[in-house]
């Protein structure tokens, strides 16, 4: 009997010496090395090879110029187009007192566009600072410079609710054709709110709500008396009146006895 040989039979391949892994491994660092060469390379020569030679500043600006924000960025700039640090450009930029926000977007091959979003303030916040009507507080140096706004007071954390309410009154004010000139909650929660008019209003630390709509209800009818100085709201079922200089008599009155007289 004759035996067949098997063709498909394939020699064994002997197991790589240590010899052969070494070279491997040899490659593998000169490999790594080569390209962290060339990525040290590429970030020395990036800035001079791909500048960026335009700031490009967009947005409704009131308090800066285009030139000053170029010029800020600029002295931030570290690398070129593709290295720059735009998260490190955002925060100088909105590290000036008067910026809000601030988005920035990198524009092939030389530009960097800069979009810029300045605070809107409604009022003054107590002697060194301003506010938003979001109840944001930020305190650029000319702050006291915005003399024509109404001045808001209080701690700082308690800003979105001091500015809410001087909304909402203000436009419950406005219907009987007065405005706020200064309101204030202190530390106790004790509101004091100023009009237009000199008038001062003690609305006290509960129920402020339905005490200014008691105020609002006799308004007219208090103006008709006279000029009242200060009026204390801070009863259960009325208020005094503190007359100016002119008329400088204490007395108490029934709200809706006043609303019934102006009918």
């Amino acid at each position: 009997m004759i035996t067949q040989p098997n063709f498909s039979a394939r020699p064994a391949v002997a197991p790589a010496g240590p010899g052969r892994e070494r070279v491997r491994a040899l490659l593998g660092v000169l490999i790594l090395a080569a390209l962290g060469g060339a990525g040290w390379l590429f970030i020395q020569w990036e800035p001079q090879l791909l500048p960026i030679r335009i700031i490009q500043v967009e947005g409704e600006m009131h308090h800066y110029s285009s030139r000053q924000l170029q010029e800020r960025l600029s002295e931030g700039l570290r690398g070129g187009i593709l290295t720059t640090d735009l998260y490190t450009l955002k925060r100088a930029a909105e590290d000036l007192p008067w910026i809000a926000h601030a988005s920035l977007r990198r524009v092939w091959p030389d530009r960097l566009r800069v979009t810029i979003e300045e605070y809107r303030p409604i009022a003054r916040w107590n002697r060194d600072g301003l506010v938003t009507a979001e109840g944001v507080v930020f305190r650029p140096k000319e702050a006291s410079a915005q003399l024509n706004l109404p001045l808001l007071e209080g701690d700082d954390q308690r800003a979105p609710e001091v500015v809410a309410r001087y909304r909402q009154w203000q436009a419950a004010l406005a219907g009987i054709g007065q405005g706020i000139q200064r309101l204030g909650v202190d530390a106790r929660g004790d509101w004091r709110l100023t009009l237009v008019s000199g008038v001062e209003l003690r609305l006290g630390t509960a129920q402020v709500e339905e005490r200014l709509a008691r105020y609002l209800i006799s308004a007219r009818r208090l103006e008709s008396l006279g000029h009242p100085a200060t009026i204390d709201l801070r009863y259960s079922n009325g208020f005094s009146v503190k007359w100016a200089p002119q008329a400088d008599l204490g007395i108490r009155v029934d709200p809706q006895r006043l609303a019934r007289m102006g009918q």
